[in-house]
Order: C-alpha cells, then sequence, then structure tokens
C-alpha cells in the first residue's frame, strides 16, 4: 500500500542514457587529434572534422538517439579533438 503511493508520485525520467560519451573516449579523441595535426591546411582540418562527426553522428541515429543529444555529443566531442589538438601543436614536449 505503501509502496504504491510511493511509485505513483515518482516523476517519470525522460533522461537518455549514453552509455559512452563520445568526449569521454581518450583513445579516439587522441587518435584524431594526432591525425588532424598532420594535415597541412586548416580547410582539409575542417574536413577531416566534419567527415569523422558525420560518420559517429550516423551511428548515433542508428542507434536511435534524441537529434538534441546527438548535437550535444557531437560538440562535446568536437571540443575534446580540439583542445588534444591545441595541446598536440603547443603545449612544452615535457607535458605530453
Amino acid at each position: 500500500m505503501i509502496a504504491a503511493r510511493i511509485k505513483s508520485r515518482l516523476p517519470r525520467s525522460a533522461a537518455t542514457f549514453v552509455p559512452f560519451p563520445l568526449s569521454r573516449r581518450r583513445p579516439l579523441i587522441a587518435k584524431l587529434a594526432r591525425e588532424v595535426a598532420a594535415v597541412r591546411t586548416a580547410e582539409l582540418v575542417e574536413r577531416a572534422l566534419q567527415s569523422r562527426a558525420a560518420r559517429l553522428a550516423r551511428a548515433l541515429r542508428n542507434q536511435h538517439f534524441p537529434e538534441a543529444l546527438i548535437e550535444r555529443e557531437l560538440r562535446a566531442f568536437e571540443f575534446a579533438v580540439r583542445a588534444e589538438l591545441w595541446h598536440i601543436l603547443f603545449a612544452p614536449r615535457s607535458r605530453r
């Protein structure tokens, strides 16, 4: 009886669980940042980032994640890759 009352009062969560957030996939981020660091022009860098983002977005859509969550994950992933790229290019050798 008490359990039924408590259960009816609990709010329904609309949260979507992402098992492996893209921005936490350190090996993937480090690999992409190293690949992008070797590219010669800024246009090719942007093209490489957009290509990888499109593939990741396609994979998330195939798993039926909401579009808002996909956008958020891709933004966080791009930020993480750019931060890692910054460290690769501009950090002192001792910190790499």
